[in-house]
């Protein structure tokens, strides 16, 4: 059985950022953030909308064996943009996750399923 969220379930937004490290003239590393999406013609960041779930049960058990923190998964409409060097902001959260994995469910390019851990320093 695929793995499917229904439309009503689809209410999460997720920003996928892509970080790009540069270093300046002074040779000072830094940083930017742009959204895989783009933005609107408003200058927002258009996000993914799809369902998200924490980690429970016998996955919480396996993720501190792993060291992960809050673990999550996301369940959304399948897009070739994802991809596990991305970080997420779900919602207006300012802490980052972390993309550990992304699954094209089944192969048949509808879904996608993104695992993702947030860490003390996601970058």
């Amino acid at each position: 059985m695929a793995k499917k969220a229904n439309p009503g379930e689809m209410r999460t937004e997720v920003f996928f950022m892509r970080v790009e490290r540069t270093t300046n003239a002074n040779g000072v590393p830094e940083e930017s953030e742009s959204n895989i999406f783009g933005q609107d013609p408003e200058g927002k960041d258009i996000p993914a909308r799809g369902k998200w779930v924490n980690a429970h049960g016998t996955e919480v058990v396996m993720a501190m064996q792993l060291k992960l923190r809050e673990p999550a998964t996301f369940t959304t409409r399948y897009s070739p943009l994802y991809d596990v060097r991305l970080i997420a902001y779900k919602g207006g959260d300012p802490d980052p996750y972390e993309v550990i994995s992304v699954n094209n469910v089944e192969g048949r390019n509808l879904w996608a399923e993104i695992k993702l851990q947030r860490r003390e320093a996601a970058r």
